[in-house]
């Protein structure tokens, strides 16, 4: 064969037997494939719990927390001037004191010499008083004795006189009684019962009057503020009901005590940094002793007693829908229902149950359990109907496992 003539046939002939090649291998794989079934995706049906509606009356409990803390306290100040002679033995930071209390004695040896002096002159003024009194009595003798028919005036009767004598026994019972007065200033007195946050002097040390020698706070004035959200505030027991109680929690190493105390007032206006309602919480006076743990500046937790609602529908909060929405099982599917929230916390969503367009029957069946991104009128069935079907299955394979 001439070089031209296979020149010609690698040219033109080979590849035409290739491409018949290929087409007969790709006619052979697509005439052997497996063919394909279209099958239709098995439908999901939600597994579910319910339970009835039912409804109720709920107590509403707002929570918040605060400090244990005195309304009452005070910087007590030195009222006298001198060294500090003596000073009670429970004149110390942290321990109790009663009310008329002695706690400290400054140096009141001056202020008893000055006392004395006051006396004395008050003495003189009374005798001087005395002596004008005399004259003024025989004044009046010796006039209606020159002139019987004749009334005696202010002059004869000495009256000016007994005026000025008067009035300095006055100023000397006066000087008498600020005397006095400064004595017992030397003496600091607890002017109530409570407890000392602080000491600032001691024994020996040389104060002047208005030196602050102690800090102290009233056990009758414990009280405890708690915050109430503007959102909550619609929520507290109105006061025509009486006094709201509070249940305090405090943890102390891990132990938890409560204590139900009253609420005693509420303010009248909202914050307006926080825009927080604060209502305070009365402790009794004996609290520290009965409860030795606490101190003053105890942090607490509270639940505070709310508005009763009656009639309504309480759901765990968990089962919501992030639209506020609940489910309804009825003829094995599940469907959206709108609601209306009264009341919502982290545990309970409280609803109400007639409200227009939100109406809620009792026995219609809630759903309790939480689903996520399912459709309105979804098949579903429930856990306990599959539970028992499975157990039916069970016993009849168990059946004729024993006839076999």
């Amino acid at each position: 064969m001439s070089s031209k003539k296979k020149n010609l046939w690698l040219a033109v002939v080979l590849p035409v037997l290739l491409l018949i090649g290929v087409v007969v291998v790709v006619k052979m794989m697509t005439s052997s494939k497996p063919k394909a079934f279209n099958r239709k995706p098995p439908e999901t049906v939600e597994t579910v719990q319910v339970s009835p509606i039912q409804y109720e009356n709920y107590q509403v409990l707002i929570g918040s927390y605060g400090n244990i803390e005195a309304s009452t306290s005070s910087e007590l100040v030195a009222q006298a001037s001198g060294q500090v002679v003596s000073v009670a033995d429970n004149f110390k930071t942290g321990l109790p004191v009663k009310k008329g209390q002695e706690l400290l004695q400054v140096d009141a040896r001056d202020y008893k010499i000055e006392v004395r002096i006051a006396r004395a002159e008050v003495a003189n003024a009374q005798l001087a008083l005395n002596e004008e009194k005399a004259r003024s009595e025989q004044a009046l003798k010796d006039w209606e004795k020159i002139n019987p028919n004749k009334k005696a005036n202010a002059l004869v009767l000495r009256e000016p006189q007994l005026a000025s004598a008067q009035a300095k026994l006055d100023a000397a019972a006066a000087r008498l009684e600020k005397a006095e007065l400064a004595l017992s200033r030397s003496t600091v007195i607890a002017p109530y019962d409570g407890y000392i946050v602080e000491r600032l002097v001691s024994v020996g040390e040389l104060i002047n009057s208005n030196t602050p020698v102690a800090t102290i706070f009233s056990t009758d004035s414990l009280e405890v503020r708690l915050p109430v959200p503007s959102n909550k505030v619609q929520f507290l027991k109105s006061s025509n009901e009486g006094p709201a109680q509070v249940k305090l929690k405090a943890d102390f190493a891990g132990e938890t005590e409560s204590w139900i105390v009253p609420v005693d007032r509420s303010d009248s206006v909202i914050d307006e940094q926080t825009r927080q309602w604060y209502v305070t919480a009365k402790l009794p006076s004996d609290f520290l002793v009965t409860n030795p743990k606490v101190k003053v500046g105890q942090f607490v937790s509270a639940e505070i007693e709310g508005e009763l609602l009656t009639d309504v529908v309480v759901v765990p909060s968990t089962v919501l829908t992030a639209d506020d929405q609940v489910f309804i099982y009825q003829e094995e599917a599940v469907y959206r229902r709108d609601i209306k929230i009264l009341w919502q916390d982290e545990q309970s969503t409280v609803i109400d149950p007639d409200a227009a367009d939100f109406v809620l029957q009792q026995g219609e069946k809630l759903v309790t359990s939480r689903l996520s991104f399912v459709a309105d009128g979804a098949k579903a069935r429930l856990k306990d109907a599959g539970s028992n079907a499975k157990n039916n299955r069970k016993a009849n394979q168990s059946n004729r496992s024993s006839v076999e």
